[in-house]
């Protein structure tokens, strides 16, 4: 964890720094670097929340830790997506000179990125920290109650 969270950050804000996101639009090697950097931070970031096998360490992270993380996380991801919302001008060159698919300006589109950043992104986040929670506050299983045969014999035992 102490890894993954700051890879994962630093990827997200790094590729979305205007020069790096046009580089990687004008570019198809760096492009492809740039998913693959995108798929490598996003497979390390939820590593340690989703505790796969096989398990690097031997102790899987206390619930309550994936819950501060996702949402640390979850914040960090909030601030890029609305600095995409409500930045006053188009921050990509790249996107502002690209032909338009739908009927909005490349400022409308922008702002409806960082929404979707922001509200898709923050979701799915949050449904796992509620897994999470559920999974901290009582989904867990309850340890087997003794059988009824260990009941007695203790009582019969004082």
């Amino acid at each position: 964890m102490p890894v993954a969270w700051p890879a994962y950050a630093l990827t997200l804000w790094l590729w979305h720094l205007p020069a790096a996101y046009d580089a990687a639009l004008n570019h198809r090697l760096l492009h492809d670097a740039e998913h693959v950097a995108f798929f490598g931070a996003g497979l390390l970031f939820w590593w340690p929340v989703i505790a796969p096998a096989p398990h690097l360490r031997p102790r899987v992270v206390h619930a309550g830790a994936r819950i501060v993380y996702l949402v640390l996380a979850t914040f960090q991801e909030a601030m890029l997506g609305l600095l995409l919302t409500v930045a006053p001008w188009v921050l990509y060159a790249s996107y502002a000179l690209a032909p338009r698919v739908l009927a909005l300006s490349a400022q409308q589109g922008q702002t409806w990125g960082g929404i979707v950043m922001w509200g898709a992104g923050g979701a799915i986040d949050m449904l796992v920290v509620l897994a999470l929670l559920f999974q901290l506050l009582g989904g867990q299983e309850r340890p087997a109650l003794c059988p009824r045969s260990q009941v007695q014999a203790r009582v019969s035992s004082r």
